[in-house]
């Protein structure tokens, strides 16, 4: 088996490019979710995508709230100022300030160890997430990304066999 018969294609998942604001990737996320909202999927990441549609990283739950969070620094100002002093102000101008933080000041940057290309053994892609502190890869084609292949996906593939196992 490979990994690319166990990945999420792109064409279901949220994707934002790095220079867009953080408002614009929750519309995205919302949007993909909205698609599936019958289905066991649910995105709970979006992927970031260059200039040139080249997945470079995701916004997951962690970063998308340490960048709205009390006390961060102003995005790409270089300055320690505070954004608000309390979780109560950002909740009171989140809809301004999702506006202004750009998407490329708060996403998870992928390695290079966590590409994979499509024909690589399953096997190997469940070492690699399992061994990595990693929650995707990002499967590739001839250097253009095609999908995910996620922790989630693996940890589900676990869990229906075991529970196919004790049923002999």
């Amino acid at each position: 088996m490979k990994v690319k018969d166990h990945m999420v294609p792109l064409s279901e998942c949220a994707r934002v490019a790095e220079d867009r604001s953080l408002f614009d990737a929750v519309l995205m996320l919302d949007a993909c979710r909205q698609r599936f909202e019958h289905s066991d999927y649910r995105p709970r990441v979006i992927l970031v995508h260059d200039q040139d549609f080249k997945i470079v990283g995701s916004i997951r739950h962690l970063d998308l709230l340490r960048g709205i969070a009390p006390g961060r620094p102003v995005a790409g100002s270089g300055s320690s100022v505070p954004v608000a002093g309390s979780w109560a102000e950002v909740w009171a101008n989140l809809n301004k300030s999702s506006r202004s933080i750009r998407v490329k000041d708060l996403m998870y940057r992928y390695g290079e160890e966590e590409y994979v290309p499509e024909d690589t053994p399953l096997e190997l892609a469940m070492d690699r997430l399992v061994q990595g502190p990693y929650l995707n890869l990002v499967v590739t084609a001839k250097d253009v990304s095609v999908g995910i292949f996620r922790l989630s996906d693996l940890f589900a593939m676990a869990c229906r066999d075991i529970k196919k196992s004790g049923m002999h």
